[in-house]
């Protein structure tokens, strides 16, 4: 039977990927590796209809898949894990098997709405390589500091030692890899104006501006309530009958919106419009962290029309 449409899931592990096809119901597994992911890529060159092909997250283990996925040209989305879950207890579904998580990968496909992945550049590909070392290196930092507050009076002096000498090669490294992110900008024309775009507002400096390019490729792309609820700082309803719930924000990238965090905190000393937000809602006896997060908000939502500008400059010149 010919179908017009095809989705596919595709359950990733460290060794291997599981993949099935909707509505044929057709499951296969492959290495994940350069030989088994090729054969995949060839089984998708035989199917007629690829509509979509949605995986979860792994921690890097999909990387290569996904790649591969882009570099053929072909509808790839990612799906948070937390969502998967939930819509597979919503259809019924508590068993959890690699085969029964790519039935349910494709099913979401199918039946939900999802949004294709971009392939970056690879000026882009590296600032998100560089990104994920600051934060691994930053996390390390923290856990050597946390241990270093912890010395007691009768320490070893060697292990103080090794403290701070780990701790001095970390920070010089994060340094470097601050160092390779600025030249990573300005060696690529596109992501030194969008760079320029983003440190134009207060408050943003170079490493906000590159968390912000590495976690939002598709700035510009999306209106001022699509750009908040995916950076996670649009207060959500929780109403019922009568009752009218606390709003709350919820979901988002978290990465970003810890980036933005820290960038808003100078942007209500040193920008008057995002000082006048901060102030007026705390007048309003709103507490200090529900101000902050609208401050958020607003910076995002006026990024993302300076970045929506910019991409039609570059593209009328």
């Amino acid at each position: 039977m010919t179908y017009t449409s095809r989705f596919i899931g595709i359950d990733i592990s460290k060794s291997s990927f599981d993949i099935c096809v909707l509505p044929d119901r057709h499951s296969a597994s492959f290495s994940n590796d350069t030989d088994g992911i090729a054969r995949f890529i060839a089984l998708l060159a035989r199917l007629d209809g690829v509509e979509r092909l949605v995986l979860e997250p792994t921690g890097g283990y999909e990387r290569s898949v996904v790649d591969a996925l882009l570099a053929a040209h072909l509808p790839v989305a990612k799906v948070n894990a937390k969502q998967i879950r939930q819509f597979a207890r919503a259809c019924g579904q508590l068993s959890k098997t690699d085969t029964i998580d790519a039935f349910v990968l494709a099913d979401y496909a199918r039946r939900m709405e999802t949004k294709v992945l971009m392939a970056p550049s690879p000026a882009q590909a590296r600032l998100f390589d560089l990104v994920s070392r600051y934060r691994q290196l930053s996390h390390m930092i923290v856990q050597e500091k946390n241990r270093r507050e912890k010395l007691g009076a009768r320490t070893d002096a060697r292990a103080r030692a090794w403290i701070e000498e780990t701790l001095a090669f970390l920070l010089q490294q994060r340094q470097s890899v601050v160092d390779a992110m600025e030249a990573c900008l300005t060696s690529d024309k596109d992501l030194a104006g969008k760079a320029h775009v983003l440190m134009s507002l207060k408050g943003i400096g170079l490493r906000t501006a590159c968390f912000l390019i590495a976690g939002l490729m598709d700035k510009g792309l999306m209106d001022k309530g699509q750009i908040a609820k995916l950076v996670g700082v649009a207060p959500v309803n929780r109403d019922s009958g009568l009752m009218r719930g606390k709003r709350m924000i919820a979901g988002g990238q978290k990465p970003v919106r810890d980036a933005l965090y820290i960038a808003a905190l100078p942007a209500i000393r040193f920008d008057p419009r995002m000082k006048a937000v901060f102030e007026g809602l705390k007048t309003k006896g709103k507490p200090a962290k529900v101000a902050l997060v609208a401050v958020m908000r607003r910076m995002i939502i006026i990024l993302n029309a300076r970045m929506r500008d910019h991409r039609a400059t570059v593209l009328d010149a």
